[in-house]
Formats: C-alpha cells, structure tokens, sequence
C-alpha cells in the first residue's frame, strides 16, 4: 500500500470469463517482464505498468458489456408491472416481453418514446391490445420496431440468423408440466452446439438448444420507428 497512490480496480461480470482472466494474466506477465519494479509486502508489482495493463482490460470489458442490454424480468423497478389480461406481473409472466425489451434497448428503439424497459413495454402492450390473455400478439410489435420473420425447431435453420445484421434469435425453451421460458441468443459456442445467451431470470450463461423439443424466434428490426401514442 502506497500511501500517496490508489489504485481502484473494478471486476466486470461477463460472459467472456476467458478473455478477461487472459488480459488479467497479460498485465501480471508486463509486471514480471519490467525492469521496473518494486516490491511490496514479498509482492513485486510495479505501479505504472499495472495501472495501464488493467486500464486497457476494464476498457475491453466496457466496450464488451455495452454491446449488449440486459435486463431482469424480476427487477423490483418493473416486476410488478401488469402484464396481459389475467392480472398476473412482469415478474411472474414476462421472460418473453424482458427479451423484447432487452432487444430493443440494443437497437436504441422506444415505447411512449422512452428507453423501453420490460415495465414499459408491458404497459405499451397493455395500452396497445398487444396480449390475449397473457401471450403477446408479436404482429403488435411491428410499430415499435420489431418485425416477426419465422420460428424454427432445429439448429441448423436457426444458425444462419446469428449475428445477421438487424436479426435476432429468441430461444423459447419448454419442458414438462407446461413450461416455458425464453432467452436472446447472441452467439454460438465453439462446440457447435451451446449458444451464449441473455437470460432474464439466471443472467448471463450458456444452454444448449434441443432440436424438435425448443423454438427459436426470429426478429427482425426496422429502423424507422414511427411516432406513437404518448399515453397521459
């Protein structure tokens, strides 16, 4: 500890664990190799060296993380947002609509021209009889900016929309006893096979999607959002 220097070193939560524990492991290995040094409490480190090794990495990791919005469907800012025609909540029934929202905060597009939260858009589509029941009408999403294109069961018809410019995947994941959830697909894993994925509930991970028994929704974004009704 120097007393007339601090050092403040912030850990970004990513998906790309690799990369960040390489550039940590690049910055330890410009300290090793520096004549430069000086040793503290059987430590050495040097200061200069240090400073600008993690400045780049936390620099890589913003530029990563901004890529991407993520929100939770359970944020307390919006969970218990209405959500359909039941009475149920965002947090209780929006994984979908938290997808939507996190794909629209990617596109910088709007509802009630406003950054478009799963709160927000929920109310949007409550105001703009985008629900029946508690499932969205997706052809209701078409003056915010989201066209529906198709849905598919396997993984080789889903693999060409990845990374396509103004397309986006959405996983919608089943199992027994009617359940259903969904996640946004951003890139495929090096096996072939695991996609890395935003999910509303568990955050940042990896799945694997189960060709005949999963569905992959595709979007695609239209830039012109059009004017729209400023609810009072």
């Amino acid at each position: 500890l120097y007393p007339t220097q601090f050092i403040i070193i912030f850990f970004f939560s990513s998906r790309r664990r690799h990369t960040r524990c390489s550039g940590v492991s690049w910055a330890r290995r410009c300290v090793q190799e520096t004549g430069y040094q000086r040793r503290v409490h059987g430590d050495i480190i040097d200061l200069k060296i240090m400073k600008i090794a993690l400045l780049l990495v936390i620099a890589f990791q913003i530029s990563v993380l901004s890529a991407n919005i993520f929100y939770r469907q359970c944020d307390p800012e919006w969970a218990d947002t209405i959500h359909g025609q039941d009475g149920s909540t965002v947090c209780k029934k929006g994984p979908f609509t938290t997808c939507l929202a996190m794909i629209l905060g990617d596109e910088s597009l709007t509802c009630f021209n406003e950054k478009c939260h799963p709160g927000l858009l929920a109310k949007w589509l409550n105001e703009h009889d985008g629900f029946a029941h508690n499932s969205i009408l997706i052809d209701k999403l078409a003056p915010l900016g989201l066209i529906y294109q198709d849905s598919f069961f396997t993984l080789n018809e889903l693999k060409p929309y990845l990374g396509k410019k103004n397309y986006y995947v959405i996983f919608k994941l089943t199992a027994g006893g009617g359940w259903e959830h969904y996640q946004v697909a951003d890139a495929i894993d090096k096996d072939g096979f695991s996609f890395s994925v935003r999910d509303p509930y568990y955050a940042l991970q990896t799945t694997k999607f189960e060709d005949g028994s999963d569905q992959a929704i595709i979007f695609k974004v239209e830039r012109q959002n059009p004017p729209q009704l400023i609810s009072l």
